[in-house]
């Protein structure tokens, strides 16, 4: 009997030690990524209703629209949402507009050209049964992929992806699944709804399955993310405006979310019952960027931050009369300082705290209302600012590429016209720059020395 248990134990024991390096190699293995796209599936109903599949994810609320009133507002609708989760920007950036629209910029990529620049032996896929996202918003990186169907139902595309996982060696895939979506137009909320979202919780629960497969047979390591592009008026039946409802999504993750964004997001527009507290459908592409260990400095510039792995950010200081000051970007302009809807002045407070900054190779970068923005020399100048000849405003620029810093020693230069400037707190301000007593305008002097700064 002693011996029989003995037995029973080294079983156990071995069962418990092939356990745990499954997991071992599953954390260590390679990386892929299945991000799946459930069309119009509203939050509050998935948390209400009994899906169990979406109970083996980490589900955090999210958000749509890009905020309300600002540059990045666009419309609840499906062009623009799922143009934003594949580019991580929003429509001021991608150009995506409406559901009619074409080809998204190219000077935002998707997802798929990122991970095919990154590494062009990487297997792609996209399946998508609302055909547009590929024919029409991305037509031009179809090429990227080693298989993909646009239409169908969602159980054929269900049914490809699940062949690609069983039967083949992917890196990526993209599926997109209508059916919630075309259930909420057909009879808005109720028992039809809610059915639609028990059955795309199913064919969930195949793909973790699938995935789970590959990481004990294979050894790999797999982040699945799940998504929305929008949310549903109050009777279900439309979406498009800017209202809470139709502006609450989700983000769903086989792993961990880190928390970091909260500290580093603290927007002081409290719209919508603190959605913006949240991150937004921007955080898709950084997330599956840094998850692969691609995501290079101008990534930074994306309007969303990654949700694996740390997220790490310096602050500025400067000693002004004795004072610690902080570097913002939050001045208030007027005409006079003629800044355009995507510039934000930059300053420096004696009384406020340090805006977190993401200092990478030679530019400095700022996410302002969730979007990405990058420090430049540039604003045109108008007389209030009282500006001598050879300086230059400093901003935060939401849209255009940062300019090209030398960070060294403490200090900040940058060539301008080819005069090497230096970064300063002392532009004197007038009253449409609406400065507070204990706040300078920070600027570019391409005559004095930089001042020395504190970067922590």
């Amino acid at each position: 009997m002693a011996k029989f248990k003995g037995i029973i134990n080294k079983l156990i024991i071995t069962v418990i030690f092939s356990m745990v390096s499954v997991c071992s190699l599953a954390a260590n293995g390679a990386k892929k990524v299945l991000l799946v796209g459930v069309d119009g599936t509203q939050y509050e109903r998935v948390m209400a209703l009994n899906t169990p599949a979406f109970d083996r994810f980490n589900i955090i609320k999210a958000y749509t629209g890009g905020v309300a009133g600002n540059k990045s507002e666009q419309r609840t609708v499906s062009g623009p949402g799922w143009t934003t989760i594949l580019t991580g920007v929003w429509k001021n950036k991608h150009g995506v507009e409406s559901n009619s629209d074409g080809l998204a910029s190219s000077s935002w990529p998707s997802i798929y050209r990122y991970l095919h620049d990154a590494n062009s032996q990487l297997k792609l896929y996209g399946f998508s049964t609302w055909g547009p996202i590929h024919t029409q918003f991305f037509a031009n990186d179809m090429a990227f992929l080693s298989s993909r169907a646009e239409g169908g139902s969602d159980d054929d595309n269900v049914q490809r992806t699940l062949n690609v996982l069983y039967h083949d060696s992917p890196d990526f895939i993209f599926l997109h699944l209508d059916e919630p979506d075309a259930a909420g137009h057909s009879h808005g909320f109720g028992h039809e709804y809610d059915e639609s979202i028990i059955r795309s919780d199913h064919r969930l629960g195949l793909l973790l399955d699938a995935v789970e497969h590959r990481e004990q047979t294979f050894g790999e390591n797999w982040l699945v993310l799940v998504t929305t592009d929008h949310g549903r008026d109050f009777m279900g039946k439309g979406h498009g405006s800017q209202t809470k409802q139709e502006k609450t999504i989700f983000i769903a993750s086989n792993k961990p979310l880190n928390k970091n964004y909260q500290d580093i997001i603290a927007l002081p527009n409290k719209s919508f019952g603190g959605i913006y507290g949240w991150p937004a459908q921007t955080y898709i592409v950084p997330t599956i960027l840094n998850f692969f260990g691609v995501m290079s400095d101008i990534h930074w510039r994306l309007d969303g931050l990654p949700l694996i792995g740390d997220i790490n950010v310096n602050r500025i200081y400067a000693n002004i009369g004795g004072k610690k000051c902080g570097l913002e970007w939050d001045v208030n302009t007027a005409s006079p300082a003629t800044i355009g809807m995507n510039e934000h002045v930059a300053k420096f407070d004696c009384d406020g705290h340090a805006d977190p900054l993401f200092i990478k190779g030679n530019k400095i970068y700022a996410n302002i209302f969730n979007s990405g923005c990058t420090l430049q020399w540039d604003v045109d100048k108008g007389t209030p600012l009282t500006l001598e000849e050879s300086e230059h405003v400093a901003k935060f620029d939401c849209t255009d590429y940062g300019d090209p810093l030398q960070i060294k020693n403490q200090q900040i230069t940058s060539y301008i016209d080819d005069q090497l400037c230096g970064f300063q707190w002392d532009a004197d301000a007038g009253t449409p720059i609406t400065l507070g007593r204990n706040e300078h305008v920070a600027k570019f002097d391409c005559q004095g020395s930089p001042d020395q700064l504190i970067i922590e």
